[in-house]
């Protein structure tokens, strides 16, 4: 169970594993509850898929709904699909996956540190940073702050253990929130008719690379058979990466202006 609350309520966006598709519309158990069952009418299913559910739907498909009505005495959710937008589909998935992530690395830093049941400690997590990938967040950024958030509401476990636990479950954190970086490989056909045209592209070559990395990225630059070298080029982002990209460019045309040739080969 992900989700800090036992019940979802109206208007919330969850995930349904589908258990079985009947004319008249699916059941599903929504993951984030525990697998707590619910209800899709075939009414709030897309009319374009209710001529065949059978096509569109098989057991175990992961699916976005909407809550439309909760009776919590009766375990009554009553659930809608085409009330879904695709940005909301999207969006709520990735963050799905990301509680799953998370979650998994705190089944790993349980078991570092012992912990039968850890359900109380993740319980306080969500309550005080509003997930499981916002407590890894926050103990990535102040491991203290969460320690102490979760020493002062959970019971029955002694502070060292939550220490070794959040220890554990922080190294996971900052190696599964490290960014990763952008990357571009292109080729580019170049030239020169000088005598010494191999040193002249050498030089320029050099000196592109040289101005790309002082953009901040890293920059490899391999002879592919010519007139073909292949440039590599990473960064943070791919914003980076392009005007990277753009900085070697400029400056390996400028080198070889009147003796010899460079073109960039990407998207041919």
């Amino acid at each position: 169970m992900i989700s800090s609350r036992k019940f979802p309520e109206p208007g919330d966006l969850v995930i349904g594993t589908v258990i079985s598709v009947e004319s008249f519309g699916l059941y599903v158990s929504l993951d984030e509850y525990g697998g707590l069952r619910g209800f899709v009418s075939v009414k709030e299913i897309p009319s374009t898929m209710t001529r065949n559910l059978v096509s569109f739907f098989k057991p175990k498909q992961k699916v976005v709904l909407k809550v439309l009505y909760t009776n919590p005495g009766k375990l009554q959710v009553d659930l809608s699909l085409r009330r879904v937008t695709g940005d909301e589909r999207r969006k709520k998935m990735a963050s799905y996956k990301q509680e799953v992530g998370a979650a998994r690395a705190l089944d790993v830093a349980k078991a570092k540190a012992g912990i039968k049941d850890d359900r109380p400690i993740r319980e306080v997590m969500i309550s005080a940073f509003g997930s499981l990938q916002g407590s890894l967040r926050a103990l990535v950024e102040d491991r203290a702050r969460v320690l102490d958030a979760v020493a002062n509401a959970v019971k029955g476990v002694d502070r060292q253990t939550l220490e070794k636990y959040l220890e554990a479950a922080a190294q996971l954190a900052a190696e599964r929130l490290k960014p990763k970086r952008a990357v571009i490989s292109v080729e580019a056909k170049v030239y020169s008719p000088a005598s010494s045209g191999i040193n002249v592209i050498k030089e320029a070559l050099s000196r592109a690379a040289g101005a790309a990395a002082s953009t901040g990225a890293k920059v490899r630059v391999t002879y592919a058979g010519s007139p073909r070298y292949l440039i590599r080029l990473e960064a943070d982002n791919y914003k980076s990466v392009e005007a990277a990209l753009e900085e070697f460019s400029r400056n390996a045309e400028e080198s070889l202006k009147g003796r010899g040739h460079f073109e960039l080969l990407r998207g041919k």
